[in-house]
Parts: structure tokens; sequence; C-alpha cells
């Protein structure tokens, strides 16, 4: 077989880049390499897109997920992707069923022959998406020894993440609106920061960290309740995974992690708190990972 770059690129319209952000995650987080832009914002940064991202769709893919939507039929990007997908489905020899259509609305696009089998994903959930294309795409390939041996980027995420946001219990927030627009910050920039991180491990640790931060902003858009099932429990259970993979990371990296402490009432997590397993229904079901560290 081929020795691609990448075992999926992902082609999107902007309009529909939370899809596209939720399963990349979830697939570099089962140590799947994964073509979203994001990721490599530093490789594409000057470079001739109209080349480079050929290659990705053409060459450098064992499949191409695109995310079709009526934004994505008007776009002139996605269609150069779309259509050196379709080429490369047609005249690459072993690329069978290599374009592979998840569906966001009933949109036609030109050159998608509709006896192509796809998904759907007002039937299906991203978690359900990602499953299927790793049974499609079988076991990871294992990183290479010399990549195992670098340790990178880590210190940086540990920055990011130091936040009041993640290590303050949820009923001991100033603001909850403030609590998830910093947690949502944090996301991004580690979505920026993630590319750059090495080992693989960590960098599956930090992927499980954007899942959970992405499940919170989820909870954000939902009726909050204050009981344990509710709201306050899945995003105090999210926040506890978080500090357990920061430090993994931290022990990986050799970094010292401590964490803060308030003096004058129970604000902060504990680390009693952070090294227990989460308890309740949604802590332990609220989100596809569990952060490394905890027992349970």
């Amino acid at each position: 077989m081929t020795d691609h770059a990448y075992d999926v690129a992902l082609s999107f319209a902007g309009e529909d880049r939370e899809v596209a952000r939720n399963l990349a995650t979830r697939l570099i987080a089962r140590n799947y390499r994964v073509f979203y832009d994001e990721f490599y914002q530093a490789d594409l940064w000057g470079s001739d897109l109209a080349q480079q991202l050929s290659a990705v769709y053409g060459e450098q893919s064992r499949y191409c997920i695109i995310i079709v939507s009526q934004s994505y039929a008007t776009k002139v990007w996605t269609r150069h992707e779309f259509q050196t997908a379709m080429a490369a489905a047609l005249f690459g020899g072993d690329r069978d069923a290599y374009v592979l259509p998840l569906r966001l609305d009933d949109t036609k696009l030109p050159g998608l022959r509709p006896t192509i089998g796809y998904l759907d994903l007002r039937n299906f959930g991203v978690d359900d998406v990602a499953k299927l294309l790793m049974q499609k795409l079988g076991p990871p390939r294992d990183a290479e020894a010399a990549e195992s041996a670098n340790v990178t980027g880590i210190e940086e995420v540990l920055s990011i993440l130091y936040r009041r946001s993640i290590f303050t219990r949820f009923h001991a927030q100033l603001s909850e609106e403030a609590m998830f627009a910093s947690m949502s910050n944090c996301r991004v920039a580690l979505q920026k920061q993630i590319v750059f991180v090495r080992p693989r491990e960590a960098q599956q640790l930090v992927a499980s960290i954007i899942a959970e931060l992405d499940l919170a902003e989820r909870v954000s858009r939902e009726e909050f309740t204050w009981d344990g099932l509710g709201s306050m429990g899945t995003v105090d259970g999210a926040k506890l995974r978080i500090i357990a993979a920061m430090q993994t990371l931290a022990k990986m990296s050799g970094t010292p992690l401590e964490l803060p402490a308030s003096t004058t009432e129970e604000l902060f997590w504990t680390a009693e708190d952070a090294d227990a397993a989460p308890s309740g229904l949604e802590t332990l079901e609220g989100s596809m990972y569990q952060g490394g560290g905890h027992n349970g």
C-alpha cells in the first residue's frame, strides 16, 4: 500500500468548520493522521495553496471526506478540493472508495454521483462517523521511534490550560458566561498548538482535552441544571479529566505543575479531587474520551 502522509483529509466549507473540527479531534486522539487545515496553519502560510492542497487531496491521503452542504457547493476552494479528490478516485488505481461523502443537507454537488454511498449527519452523530471511519481505516500506524523520543510543545499547552476557568469548581465561578468563554478560547488555542506537540502520546492527550472543552461548549448551549447529572456535573467532570491529562503531560515533559489554592473558601480543585475517579453518569459518559491520569 502506498505510504500516504495522511490517513484522511477533510474537505469542508468554513461554515461547517465545527463538524470538521470535531471529527478531526476524535481521529487524532486515536492516533490517526488527519489533514485538517487548523492543524497545519504554519505549513500553509506563504505556500502555493493550489499546489499544496492538490497534493493533499490528490496524492497524500488514503481517504478524503467531503462534508457536503449548501455552503460547500458555492465556494471556489472547496470546488478545487473536490475536483482534485474526484480525479484521484478516478485515476488513482488503488483509490477505490477514496471519496467519502458526509452530508449535512440535501445539496446536489455537481460531479458527485448519486450512487456513491454516503453518511448523513442528520442520522449519525460525529462519534458514530468517527467509529465507522476507524473501521474503514483499520488500526493506525505506529508512530516512528524517532518521533517518540522528541518531547516538544507540551509546556506551551500547559501554559494555555493554566487558567481559572479550568481549575475553579463550577459552583464557585464568578461568571458562568466568562468561564465558558475562557474554555472556548482555550480550545481554539490548543487546536493551533496541537500540531507542534510531540510525542504522539502527548498529542493524543491534547486531542482528548480539546474534546472535553468541546463537551463543555455543547453544555453551555443547553438548559442549565444544578444537580450532579446535569450541566454542572458534566462540566466539572470534564475539568477534572483535563487536570488529570495536564498532570500526565507535566510528567512527560518534566514540567512542574501545581494546582492553585484558595485560603478563603473552597474555590479550586484539590489534589485529592484531581486524583480521584470522576463520579456521576455525565462525568463517565459525557465524552468519547477520558483524560489520562484517573483510575476510573
